[in-house]
């Protein structure tokens, strides 16, 4: 009796091979999909998070701050030229800040019967979006240190703190006590903040937008 032969004949295999190759590549698309849906998701989740956390961040400094002011009055030997000064176009926000002690009470200012005020500046650089901290000189025991760029950070000058990154705007639109806008930030009594974020994942931007108002409460 002759033997009958096995396997696969050479067509058959090479149309077992070109099914596969479809398959595979069929399921390594819905992999790469899937993981970029994936991917997408969880970075706005995380924009999102990042969002609101310094938008009541911002939201705290203005409440407990002491106003906004055109530019600093605290000597910043690392400043811009021509200082900081609030500005839309750049980004920028000074925020006076009571100063305090370690023990969280304000030290005041003899002289006038207030604290002495600290200042924040938010500024932006590349993509982030920094706090430059300004110490008041004359406040003894002030628990605030002068801040410095990154590169020249000491013990003594501690690096600019990074609020967030993949900001693409930050602007503070400042409105006068009756409501209307104004350009000068010793008038604004109420301040919006419109926040954009935005990074590039998978040749696709994932961006969003929050936007909050506050009421300014002190004047010292």
């Amino acid at each position: 009796m002759g033997s009958k032969s096995s396997g696969f004949t050479l067509i058959e295999l090479l149309i077992v091979i070109s099914v596969t190759s479809i398959v595979s590549v069929a399921l390594l698309g819905s992999s790469l999909n899937y993981y970029a849906l994936i991917t997408r998701n969880n970075a706005a989740i995380d924009m999102t998070a990042s969002s609101q956390n310094l938008l009541r961040s911002t939201v705290e400094n203005l409440l407990y701050g002491g106003g906004v002011r055109q530019s600093n009055t605290i000597t910043d030997p690392n400043a811009p030229a021509g200082g900081w000064n609030t500005s839309d176009v750049n980004f920028v926000i000074v925020i006076a800040s009571p100063a305090a002690d370690a023990s969280h009470n304000y030290i005041i200012d003899p002289s006038t019967g207030s604290p002495y005020m600290n200042e924040l500046v938010y500024y932006k650089s590349g993509g982030s979006l920094l706090e430059r901290t300004l110490a008041n000189p004359s406040a003894s025991g002030n628990a605030l240190k002068t801040s410095c760029p990154a590169s020249l950070a000491t013990a003594s000058c501690p690096a600019d703190k990074d609020l967030a990154d993949f900001v693409s705007s930050m602007t503070f639109t400042l409105y006068d006590q009756d409501g209307a806008l104004t350009t000068d930030p010793t008038q604004a009594q109420s301040v919006n903040i419109t926040l954009t974020m935005s990074r590039q994942l998978f040749e696709r931007p994932v961006s969003l937008t929050n936007s909050i108002r506050v009421t300014l409460r002190n004047r010292f």
